[in-house]
């Protein structure tokens, strides 16, 4: 292969080096459609630290502002970046190792206006920073794509999302790309249950950088949180004690990404603070598990 590359002119090189389609891997892509045939809303990227979702929302905007098929089909003409703060939607989204600025080519590279916050391309597309604290920034603006990163950690999520969806009506099919790690969000369970909603999961162990960067050792300690999930309307207290009533929870959490073993006769296998199995009541409103950031 290398020899191959060799003999290719340096036009040619550059194009394959900066075709996204070539390296991105199938869950760094998003689906065409959904799995009814419809066109999708919402492209719901949920993985752990390291597994490349910020670089697949930062080649979606990408490729939609500069009209790249077939992610783009053509230009975007006006794109919301919302973040957890305003200083993340700086520091992750654009400024990133894996930002926007970063991995477009000098000619194709957007501007940053700081007094603005917007990001502009040469083709005229337009990014606008918003953060999740200030929903109400988001009154006014219109858009026909949004990438919207860590939506888990977000301060005010269903008022962040709401002003969002409002906004979301230039264009035939207005989009958006969610970069989130999993946690037991309610608004993040709507978004996944939404017919217009394609999902796809990225591991940690899928980055073939973080493999061979980290030791095995802190690889697998970094990979484990121990975590209260709180099952609420996962677990109905009418339906506690029927004959599904074990089941129904290890159902649930694992919707969540979370990983539990079920002990049905007895009860729920998981891990204590100091890292042991133990059997917890499957009565409690609340249990320990063992919960991976990786899916």
């Amino acid at each position: 292969m290398s020899a191959d590359l060799a003999s290719l002119d340096p036009e040619t090189l550059h194009f394959i080096l900066s075709d996204w389609q070539v390296w991105a891997r199938d869950d760094q892509l998003p689906a065409a459609t959904t799995p009814g045939g419809a066109d999708w809303r919402v492209w719901l990227i949920l993985g752990g630290r390291g597994a490349g979702k910020t670089r697949a929302g930062a080649e979606w905007v990408r490729a939609k502002a500069l009209g790249i098929p077939p992610l783009g089909e053509e230009p975007a003409r006006r794109i919301a970046l919302v973040g957890e703060t305003l200083a993340d939607v700086r520091r992750v989204m654009i400024d990133g190792v894996s930002g926007l600025l970063a991995i477009h080519g000098e000619d194709e590279r957007p501007e940053l206006e700081v007094s603005k916050s917007q990001l502009v391309w040469p083709n005229g597309a337009i990014a606008q920073m918003f953060s999740a604290e200030d929903p109400d920034s988001l009154r006014g603006p219109q858009f026909d794509t949004a990438w919207c990163d860590e939506l888990a950690k977000w301060r005010r999520p269903e008022e962040t999302w709401d002003m969002l969806q409002f906004g979301m009506r230039l264009g035939e099919n207005p989009a958006i790309a969610v970069t989130t790690t999993p946690r037991p969000l309610p608004l993040l369970k709507t978004i996944m249950a939404d017919p217009a909603t394609v999902i796809t999961r990225a591991a940690t162990v899928a980055n073939a950088a973080i493999r061979v960067g980290i030791p095995a050792r802190a690889y697998r300690r970094a990979r484990q949180k121990v975590q209260f999930v709180e099952l609420k309307e996962n677990w109905p207290k009418h339906k506690r004690d029927g004959p599904s009533s074990r089941e129904m929870p290890c159902r649930a959490l694992t919707h969540y990404g979370v990983q539990i073993d079920c002990v049905k006769s007895l009860a729920y296998k998981a891990i204590d603070s100091r890292g042991q199995p133990t059997l917890l009541d499957p009565s409690l409103r609340a249990i320990q598990v063992l919960k991976f950031e990786l899916w």
